[in-house]
């Protein structure tokens, strides 16, 4: 457990398909990246992880996906549980895409009409 990679496959109604983040998970931090934007979460002895960077919110919100606030922390329980062995490499895949069905599903089901459109 020194390095491993893991991507998830996100609908983007701003492109209208799905687009891929990748990430990158070290003992020492969790890396999610799209194109240029990257969000760093940096593990912390006795504290919580730190967030620093490009916030996955305005990352995503970006391409017009609008995830529940919970996401963040999602990601860092993944992370810690990679962390710690509880998950592997293919186990943290699957928790991964578990949560990418869910942002999928909230952001197909957002309202399509032409008001909300111009906003979101």
């Amino acid at each position: 457990m020194d390095h491993t990679s893991a991507s998830i496959r996100i609908y983007s109604p701003q492109w209208g398909q799905e687009d891929t983040y990748d990430l990158d998970l070290s003992p020492d931090s969790l890396v999610i990246s799209h194109g240029a934007s990257k969000a760093t979460c940096t593990y912390r002895e006795n504290l919580d992880p730190q967030w620093a960077g490009e916030t996955l919110e305005r990352t995503l919100s970006n391409d017009g996906i609008y995830p529940p606030s919970v996401l963040p922390r999602m990601f860092e329980r993944a992370w810690l549980a990679w962390r710690a062995n509880e998950l592997t490499d293919d186990a943290l895949q699957s928790e991964l895409d578990a949560v990418a069905e869910w942002i999928n599903a909230g952001t197909k089901a957002k309202p399509r009409t032409e008001f909300w459109k111009r906003f979101f």
